[in-house]
């Protein structure tokens, strides 16, 4: 893998990956059967919402790999950088929708008629909505996972400044007290959803894969050295657990039940990070997924996509409301894709990218 690369497509193809299953949880609603099958069926659905984990595993390992690339360079890191790097990624977009969210759309409220219920602006303007648990309009309640994103960027600036000679100790800390606040919040029947020490499991795993990568240890080697046909046995880990978990959650009640499926997901998170890993490998991988244009290009837009999705699902579903218009679940939600795609790649031409340029200005190595 040649660590000087600045672009990865396989990453983005799994950002696309994620984007898509993403919006399948929240845009179509499958109908329950009867039977082993639909059951099954049912629980892989569930889990689409895990791809919100992919998205922060991915997050940290670039935040990460750039960071120890910078500091292996030119022997510092620069914070200020770092921080006008993930603003200018961030923010313009970011905040162009909450202008929309919270002056617009109460104009529009006014002469309309139409009741939205809007949480108080601090909330998202600070960054702090994943702690903001009342209910609220939906295409801004999708956006908590904005708010986890910054504040991990922050803390984790600050560590790959301060503490970049232990990183590796600072990494096994953090996910312990993750672990530890997943369990102990679980246990109590206590809700970890939206709470930002819930997915710091999820960063420093991600971030733990650069420094696998970057560092060249006895993970990497080992994955890299694996040959296609245990590449191959190696993926096939992901459909066995999901197999072994279906059954497992039949026979739980309970705390066992929300418990069982948290350890699921850390283990789901584990083996991501090694897929992100074994992606590196492009051309020795089984699956080559950095030359699969469509995906590496949902995942290229896939901020926008993420952004703009929840729009799409609640406006079209109020414009279907409103003129009692009906149609079959699936079609409905491959026209709210088509749009979502459509603002998406405008938003990604016309407002990201020329503050995407602006960052690759700031890029130290």
């Amino acid at each position: 893998m040649n660590s000087e690369k600045k672009y990865y497509p396989q990453l983005d193809s799994i950002r696309g990956i994620s984007f898509l299953s993403i919006f399948i949880f929240h845009a179509i609603k499958p109908s329950s059967g009867i039977g082993i099958i639909s059951e099954f069926c049912q629980f892989i659905f569930a889990h689409l919402i895990l791809s919100i984990d992919v998205f922060f595993i991915l997050s940290s390992f670039l935040l990460t790999f750039l960071g120890l690339n910078e500091l292996e360079r030119t022997g510092k890191f620069s914070f200020k950088n770092y921080f006008l790097r993930r603003s200018l990624r961030i923010w313009p977009l970011y905040f162009l929708l909450m202008f929309f969210s919270f002056v617009v759309l109460p104009i529009l409220q006014y002469y309309s008629g139409q009741q939205i219920t809007l949480p108080p602006a601090p909330w998202y303007l600070f960054f702090i909505s994943n702690f903001y648990l009342p209910d609220h309009v939906f295409f801004l309640r999708l956006l908590w996972t904005l708010s986890i994103e910054e504040q991990f960027y922050i803390v984790w600036g600050i560590c790959l400044l301060f503490f970049q000679n232990y990183l590796k100790w600072v990494m096994l800390l953090l996910a312990f007290v993750s672990i530890a606040f997943i369990v102990f919040q679980t246990l109590a029947g206590v809700g970890i959803y939206l709470h930002t020490l819930s997915y710091i499991i999820d960063m420093m795993c991600g971030a733990f894969a650069a420094y696998c990568i970057k560092r060249t240890n006895s993970i990497y080697n080992f994955i890299n050295s694996l040959t296609k046909f245990q590449s191959f046995a190696f993926y096939m880990f992901l459909p066995i657990l999901f197999v072994v978990y279906f059954f497992i959650d039949r026979v739980l009640i309970g705390v066992g039940y929300y418990l069982n499926t948290e350890i699921f997901r850390v283990i789901f998170i584990i083996f991501c990070s090694l897929v992100v890993i074994e992606q590196m490998r492009e051309q020795s991988s089984v699956f080559n997924i950095s030359k699969k244009q469509f995906l590496v290009y949902t995942g290229k837009i896939s901020y926008g996509l993420y952004c703009f999705h929840g729009f799409v699902i609640s406006f079209g579903n109020l414009f279907f409301f409103k003129t009692k218009f009906s149609m079959p679940t699936l079609i409905q939600g491959v026209i709210f894709l088509f749009f979502t795609y459509l603002i998406a790649t405008i938003s990604y031409k016309y407002i990201e990218k020329p503050f995407l340029n602006m960052k690759e200005k700031l890029r130290r190595v």
